[in-house]
């Protein structure tokens, strides 16, 4: 390896004598040779680590490198269990001068989003009579967080989505739960079963003549499995 500019430097442009020259030689194979040493390794560890990561590293470490990342899942799992925040849960009320069509499409693509790996809602409206049906529509969305991605994050890119649909600093308009899997099952049931109380049920009757009239599903998304 060429390093004569570097010897050079290190030992300066001041004539020497030979006996000077040749210690001052010695002192510099022994401070250059363990850094090459150092550092060629470190260039190996990181072409061995890419890699790996690749998979191109053989069958054995492909099979490693799987179970590695199934040890991380559980890990993660466990922690999400540990502090009930695997699942989302949000409502999300549009400003008035907000298309149906544009929320909707906004809504669908917002849940498809690799942030989650499975997702319900259902789009419902405030109006208890059909003189004003329609008004009020709003998003109940049930998902399942990508372990990859913390809550803050979640959070952070759902205000991102729809700030420009909503008020999505005020927690009435644009309401984020993390919840665990047991509180997770209750707002599954509680967007696709009967509502009682509080004239819920006349806001039921008119939600699914709405539905009807604007081509919208009771429910979208695949059944969650808990």
């Amino acid at each position: 390896m060429n390093l004569g500019k570097l010897t050079e430097l290190m030992i300066g442009s001041h004539p020497q004598k030979v006996e000077e020259l040749k210690d001052y030689f010695e002192q510099i194979d022994k401070l250059i040779n363990p850094a090459i040493e150092q550092f060629t390794k470190k260039k190996i560890e990181s072409i061995i680590k890419m890699k790996y990561e690749a998979g191109t590293l053989g069958e054995k470490w492909v099979n490693i490198k799987e179970y590695e990342d199934e040890c991380k899942a559980d890990l993660k799992e466990g922690i999400a269990k540990k502090h009930n925040n695997g699942y989302v849960f949000i409502t999300i009320n549009p400003k008035p001068d907000v298309s149906l069509g544009d929320f909707r499409e906004k809504v669908e693509k917002f849940c498809e989003r690799n942030m989650f790996t499975e997702y319900r809602y259902v789009l419902e409206q405030r109006s208890e009579t059909e003189a004003d049906m329609g008004k009020g529509f709003h998003a109940h969305i049930l998902l399942k967080r990508n372990l990859d991605y913390k809550p803050y994050k979640i959070g952070v890119n759902t205000k991102n989505t729809f700030k420009t649909l909503a008020k999505v600093d005020n927690p009435q308009i644009l309401n984020i739960q993390h919840i665990g899997a047991d509180f997770a099952k209750d707002k599954d049931e509680y967007m696709t079963g009967v509502k009682t109380g509080e004239n819920k049920d006349k806001k039921q009757a008119i939600d699914v003549l709405w539905r009807k009239e604007n081509n919208i599903e009771s429910v979208y998304g695949d059944q969650f499995t808990f």
